[in-house]
C-alpha cells in the first residue's frame, strides 16, 4: 500500500476506487490533502495471525490514529496501556496511537487517518499478512 488512490476530483464514485486485500480485508482507501478515508470489510478473526500482524511496528502496536464509524459488526480495540474496549455497529470511535483492533464479528467501517502514518502502518501490516500466509494486494 505504498500508493494510497489519490484522485484530483472533489468527489470520486465509490465503485472506481481500488481495493486493496489482504487475509481476507478488503479496504478502500482515497487520500485528499494529507488524510486517508478509508471503507473497509473485514471478516471476524481478522487479523490473521493475531497480535503478530503487528510485530515491526513501534512496541508491536498500531501508532496511527484512527476517527472511525462502525457500519455493522463488533470489534474489540486493545489499547497499549492494556485496556480493552468493543466497538459496536453504530458507534463512533476514536483509535489513538499504540493499540490493536481485531474482529470479533465481520464488520464494515468508515475511517479517517492520517495519510503518512496509515501508508507506514498498512505497508508493515500488509508484509506480515502475507508473510503469514495471507494474500495480500489490489
Amino acid at each position: 500500500m505504498a500508493e494510497l488512490f489519490a484522485p484530483k476530483e472533489f468527489t470520486v464514485p465509490k465503485d472506481s476506487v481500488p481495493v486493496m486485500r489482504m487475509g481476507g480485508y478488503a479496504g478502500q482507501w482515497v487520500e485528499w490533502a494529507g488524510y486517508a478515508m478509508a471503507f473497509e470489510v473485514v471478516p471476524k478473526g481478522f487479523p490473521p495471525g493475531g497480535e503478530g500482524a503487528f510485530e515491526g511496528l513501534p512496541q508491536n502496536y498500531c501508532q496511527c490514529p484512527h476517527w472511525g464509524y462502525l457500519l455493522k459488526g463488533k470489534a474489540r480495540l486493545r489499547l497499549a496501556d492494556g485496556r480493552e474496549l468493543i466497538i459496536n455497529a453504530g458507534d463512533m470511535y476514536y483509535a489513538p496511537p499504540g493499540h490493536q483492533l481485531y474482529a470479533l464479528e465481520d464488520f464494515e467501517n468508515i475511517e479517517f487517518n492520517p495519510a503518512a502514518e496509515a501508508r507506514k502502518t498498512m505497508e508493515a501490516f500488509a508484509g506480515n499478512i502475507s508473510a503469514m500466509g495471507g494474500e495480500s494486494g489490489t
